[in-house]
């Protein structure tokens, strides 16, 4: 029975053991945890998985596998700690954002098997779009057990990390742009006089649907807008708006503009200019 060891205990590592356990693909026997300086964060994991904590060295004696989930500025500091008593033979997961599995290596003074994933919020219910990327010197078993414990928290997907800063800012950034526009539609429904609580009703269920119809029927999404769009009717001239607005070039912008920032961090944390980051990806 594998050991997996989180260092970090924030949203995402409690999402991460959340969903390991609700799964039943892990008990909370395997589960090991550790903080930077937060007891009470840590006593409350502890308590609410029924998980035990130590102190960094003993968790990564312990753990066969180690799941990194400090902030950016953090994780150097982290390596450092550990790099003198971590096994050869330990698989590390690491899901913190803008360092990449070189600076990771360098950080540890030695070559082990290094995933980098990228997770993004909705993990927290299971629902993540998740992308990992794998180190050269890495077993099949082991991508599969990282591919195991992501797949709690959703889908996950096997990319190039010269790739990963593209999927931080579609997919790891995208659930704000989605929130921004249900947030917008929402609003613009009381604007016409809808009441909040019915615009945030139809709201929600009009992107559950779209999305169903995309999932359910297979069909083109260019091909769903035809369906929608009756000659001169009210989507076209909605449509109409969200094109003289430049509504999917300021989306796709948003993207290149998160992706471009990710690479700038990423080079930051290489060259050692940790830069201080929010929780927002």
């Amino acid at each position: 029975m594998k050991k997996i060891g989180f260092i970090g205990v924030g949203n995402m590592a409690e999402a991460m053991i959340d969903g390991m356990l609700q799964s039943g693909e892990f008990s909370s026997e395997q589960i090991l945890v550790t903080n930077k300086n937060n007891s009470e964060r840590l006593k409350k994991i502890q308590t609410k998985f029924n998980v035990e904590y130590f102190s960094k060295k003993k968790l990564v004696e312990k753990s066969d596998v180690l799941i990194i989930a400090v902030k950016p500025q953090d994780l150097k500091d982290v390596l450092l700690n550990i790099k003198n008593f971590i096994k050869k033979d330990i698989l590390i997961i690491s899901v913190v954002a803008g360092v990449d599995i070189e600076s990771i290596i360098n950080y540890l003074g030695k070559k082990l098997p290094i995933i980098r994933a990228m997770p993004n919020t909705s993990a927290r219910v299971n629902y993540s779009a998740t992308a990992m990327a794998v180190s050269k010197n890495i077993k099949d078993e082991e991508v599969g057990m990282a591919h195991k414990i992501l797949s709690c928290v959703g889908t996950v997907h096997l990319v190039e990390e010269n790739n990963l800063d593209a999927v931080t800012g579609l997919s790891g950034s995208g659930p704000a742009y989605v929130y921004s526009f249900i947030n917008a539609m929402i609003k613009g429904g009381e604007e016409q006089g809808l009441s909040h609580e019915l615009s945030e009703k139809l709201a929600f269920q009009t992107l559950r649907g779209a999305l169903e119809m995309i999932t359910v029927t297979g069909s083109e999404i260019d091909e769903l807008i035809v369906q929608i769009c009756s000659p001169n009717g009210t989507t076209v001239a909605g449509l109409g708006v969200l094109k003289e607005t430049f509504f999917e070039d300021n989306i796709k912008k948003a993207i290149s503009t998160a992706t471009n920032r990710s690479k700038q961090l990423c080079f930051e944390n290489k060259v050692g200019i940790i830069t201080p980051q929010k929780t927002c990806q």
